[in-house]
């Protein structure tokens, strides 16, 4: 067959299959609750992303030296989570119709990968043009065509690496050592790239030690990531992320052929491992197809190649709440699918903006703010890192409905199973704040309010987050075929723009339902007189109190909703 027609042929039905998904929500959008939703999410996207924004007077954060080397930062440690514990193989995954009409068919392996790397694309271009209008109200100064090529080609780079590391990966674990000695040079090179940002933070630690405050602390960070030798490891990725940050479409013009020479580095680079995608692809299809069967069989395993054998479990008591079968299983699932590269970010996240806001204090207040960066994240960030409730088990809507079980029950405890996990964390992590603190220099309120806040954040940690988890849970019910059910969350640089989009919906229920727990709260701080701290305990519970019961009405609610609920529509 020849290269056009292939080509062609791919292109049709990427196309046809997209345009098929397209009329098909649509569609339903002609039910209430979807029409309600898609009416939503058109006044939000107009609202925030489409209505003209004043940039009079705009900062320059999008545009300055400093940013620009902390996003490549950022990048760079995105791209060493792929490296250390591997991306998602079934990424390269095909379908079972695309293995019975594909690899059979007259066309080479190449143009396997090339199709595979096309139907990449079509995620990577949506969340470009979502952060073309996400960057408008930062004062960048360039045109939305040309930013949204930068973001194009920047999130193409990241993909196609983060690719290449799963083939690296799947090339060493398959030949050992021989596998190890065909991709050492990528090996090598990415080792160098740690070194060199190693190097350079211990080059530079008097530097950063010395900034007195936030922004001092930022900006001597991105001065030494400027240096060499941490430089000399972020140029690669610096290239490609230089043109989103350009000042003048001159300036673009002359940063945007080294970018694009390294997205192709890149795609070459993907393109001539083609025998260990071969291989790769055939695995990940496997295991695709034992992901379904073992969601027929109504059987939950790891988001990894190979599954973890379960080498323990948890004791469940023959009498009890029927409630607590679902919480148990939940909490087993957990455990066997956690999966700890997910949360490197997040902590590396935490502990570098602990010790922007601890700059010119001890050690041991950085913890601290560490410590409590990393509890708040949890409450933006957590619920995209534990699914383990209706997001998954919505796959196995016929043996939920056949529980005998209340659904406001079964909803309460799928929203505890992902709720108790994350307040127990943030507990502990609040609790490694306070000690912290203790004797320290630089904490942000007196020592009996800490104490107040410690005594009461278990209610409010508790509350706030089944209240996020709820909302979340309320997509996976009334919307389930507009989200992605199951406990893989796809990861990366490319998917953020639809996670600020999800992240802000889910923030914005979350204060609405705050509204009035609020307001008895400052009730109870202006009665009180005296014994603040009391009083303050006294508050944050009985705001607790009234988060709790506003959520558990919209459990009653999911309930009547997961009811009526038909498995055709997940």
């Amino acid at each position: 067959m020849k290269t056009g027609s292939v080509a062609n042929s791919y292109l049709y039905l990427i196309s046809t299959s997209g345009r098929n998904r397209l009329l098909t929500l649509l569609r339903r959008a002609r039910s209430p609750r979807y029409g309600a939703a898609l009416v939503v999410g058109a006044v939000y996207i107009w609202a925030f992303l489409v209505r003209p924004a004043n940039t009079t007077g705009a900062t320059t954060f999008l545009l300055g030296r400093t940013s620009e080397m902390i996003v490549t930062l950022l990048a760079v440690i995105t791209l060493m989570g792929s490296w250390l514990f591997g991306s998602d193989i079934t990424a390269l995954a095909f379908s079972q119709a695309e293995v019975s009409f594909l690899f059979p068919a007259p066309v080479t392996r190449r143009s396997l990968i090339v199709y595979k790397l096309m139907r990449a694309q079509v995620a990577v271009l949506v969340n470009a043009l979502i952060w073309v209008f996400v960057l408008r109200r930062g004062g960048t100064a360039l045109p939305s065509p040309l930013r949204a090529v930068s973001l194009w080609i920047l999130f193409s780079t990241l993909n196609f690496h983060r690719l290449g590391a799963a083939l690296v990966r799947a090339s060493v674990r398959a030949h050992g050592g021989v596998g190890a000695r065909r991709t050492r040079t990528s090996i090598v090179a990415f080792a160098l790239v740690g070194a060199a940002l190693v190097g350079g933070a211990l080059a530079h630690r008097a530097e950063l030690r010395a900034a007195s405050d936030p922004t001092t602390f930022l900006s001597s960070l991105g001065h030494v990531l400027a240096q060499p030798p941490a430089y000399w490891g972020l140029y690669p990725f610096h290239l490609v992320v230089a043109p989103t940050f350009a000042r003048s479409v001159a300036e673009w013009g002359r940063l945007i052929g080294p970018a694009v020479a390294v997205m192709l580095l890149h795609a070459w680079w993907v393109l001539h491992t083609d025998a260990a995608f071969e291989d790769a692809a055939l695995e990940a299809s496997a295991e695709r197809a034992k992901r379904a069967e073992a969601m027929r069989s109504r059987r939950s395993i790891m988001a990894t190649s190979v599954p973890r054998a379960p080498t323990s479990t948890l004791p469940l008591a023959a009498h009890g709440h029927p409630s607590l079968a679902i919480l148990w299983k939940n909490t087993l699932c957990l455990r066997r699918t956690a999966q700890l590269r997910v949360f490197v970010g997040p902590v590396i996240m935490a502990a570098l903006l602990g010790s922007a806001f601890g700059s010119g204090l001890p050690t041991r207040t950085k913890v601290a703010m560490s410590a409590l960066v990393l509890a708040g994240m949890l409450i933006i960030f957590g619920g995209r890192l534990i699914r383990n409730d209706l997001r998954q088990d919505m796959q196995h809507l016929p043996l939920l409905k056949t529980l005998p079980i209340a659904p406001s029950h079964i909803v309460l405890a799928e929203v505890a199973s992902a709720a108790i996990p994350m307040t127990i964390v943030q507990i502990v992590l609040v609790a490694i704040a306070f000690v912290a603190f203790i004797g320290g220099h630089g904490a942000p309120f007196g020592t009996g309010t800490r104490l107040a806040l410690l005594i009461s954040s278990p209610a409010a940690l508790l509350a706030i987050n089944g209240a996020l988890v709820t909302s979340q849970n309320a997509t996976a019910v009334l919307f389930p075929a507009w989200i992605r059910l199951g406990p893989a969350v796809t990861t990366g640089v490319e998917t953020l723009g639809q996670n600020v989009l999800a992240t802000a919906a889910n923030l914005l229920s979350l204060v609405v339902s705050l509204v009035l727990p609020a307001a008895a709260g400052w009730g109870i701080l202006a009665l009180a007189s005296s014994a603040r701290a009391s009083a303050l305990v006294i508050a944050v519970i009985v705001g607790a109190i009234i988060l709790a019961a506003e959520t558990y009405a919209a459990m009653s609610y999911l309930g009547h909703a997961l009811a009526r609920a038909e498995p055709a529509q997940t």
